[in-house]
């Protein structure tokens, strides 16, 4: 490895070390095809605490030349994540994907939420905020937390049940993280995401505004929302992420908390998806065909099996689709 510091330090030593493994990596294996490495997240913002990830987004030049090349990518990440001595997460994408309007949350977070590690910046290029595109992106965002637990799988039913009914946290301990025991420490990640993403998006919903991270949703969920889920969006983010600092807790009154906050999540997440069904389906009647078609492929990945109305919307856009493009 050439290099003895990155580019731009990430503030915390130990990090600068993984993210200098992580550039030489791909070096090795992928030579030429990363355009630049970003620093996401707590790390990014200023304002991690002790058990923070390391949140990367790397960018590869152009596109990905096909699923092999992806496949490999994920191979280095995942090679890099079981050497990490802290938590490291690093989301992939391809320049391209960067400038269509279906990505335009990774675009702004990129461009108003990262900040650059090594090789090209590309943040001045990106696309603006745009209210409406945005949002019909963020929306879905939870979908990836609610279908990650091993239990679940990429199609998810509402409503949703607990991941481990008899657990004692009902299955949101499951992310497993590195800690003074090893690799394997129960956390409090899932729920963080799960209840974080859960916010940012009927945030978003509601008021059309940018969302920057989990950190802003629960300050921005109370301040502009205030409903009956607000103490719940407050207690996870000051609990799990600024009092224990992910790990799961081990007296029994903090993890009596935990486990209640786990509870209530659920009750959260169906809450979102009744409300997400409703926009899905607003989106398949409004007509425009971009639109229906991405309403519709969420309705496959977020089902709401004997519910007549859905069962009814998908006929008629998946009629209209075939009447369309008879060859299709």
């Amino acid at each position: 490895m050439s290099q003895s510091a990155v580019s731009n330090s990430t503030g915390d030593e130990r990090c600068d070390a993984i993210v200098l493994d992580v550039q030489a990596a791909f070096d090795e294996h992928l030579p030429g095809r990363v355009l630049g490495c970003y620093l996401r997240g707590s790390r990014a913002a200023g304002n991690a605490v002790e058990g923070s990830d390391l949140d990367l987004l790397i960018v590869f030049a152009d596109r990905f030349s096909g699923l092999e090349e992806f496949e490999r990518a994920q191979a280095v990440c995942e090679s890099c994540a079981r050497s990490s001595p802290i938590l490291l997460e690093i989301m992939l994408i391809g320049e391209n994907r960067l400038y269509d309007d279906t990505a335009l949350d990774a675009a702004l977070d990129l461009k108003l939420s990262c900040r650059p590690l090594f090789g090209a910046d590309i943040r001045d290029t990106l696309p603006e905020f745009e209210s409406t595109t945005y949002v019909r992106n963020v929306i879905h965002t939870p979908y990836y937390s609610y279908s990650a637990p091993a239990q679940r799988d990429a199609r998810i039913a509402y409503p949703l049940e607990h991941i481990e009914p008899m657990g004692e946290f009902y299955g949101f301990d499951q992310w497993l993280i590195p800690g003074p025991a090893g690799p394997g420490t129960p956390s409090t990640k899932l729920l963080v995401a799960t209840v974080g993403w859960t916010a940012t998006a009927l945030v978003a919903r509601r008021f059309g505004v940018y969302v920057p991270d989990k950190a802003a949703s629960a300050s921005m969920y109370a301040d502009l929302i205030g409903d009956a889920w607000t103490p719940l969006v407050h207690d996870v983010h000051e609990w799990c992420r600024n009092r224990w600092h992910y790990p799961a807790p081990e007296s029994d009154a903090e993890r009596s908390i935990l486990r209640g906050m786990s509870g209530d999540a659920l009750d959260f997440q169906n809450h979102f998806l009744r409300i997400y069904r409703n926009d899905a389906l607003d989106e398949l009647a409004s007509g425009d065909p971009g639109r229906q078609r991405l309403a519709a492929e969420r309705l496959e990945q977020i089902t709401s099996p004997g519910d007549p109305e859905v069962e009814r919307a998908l006929r008629a856009f998946s009629s209209a689709s075939t009447a369309a493009d008879p060859l299709e």
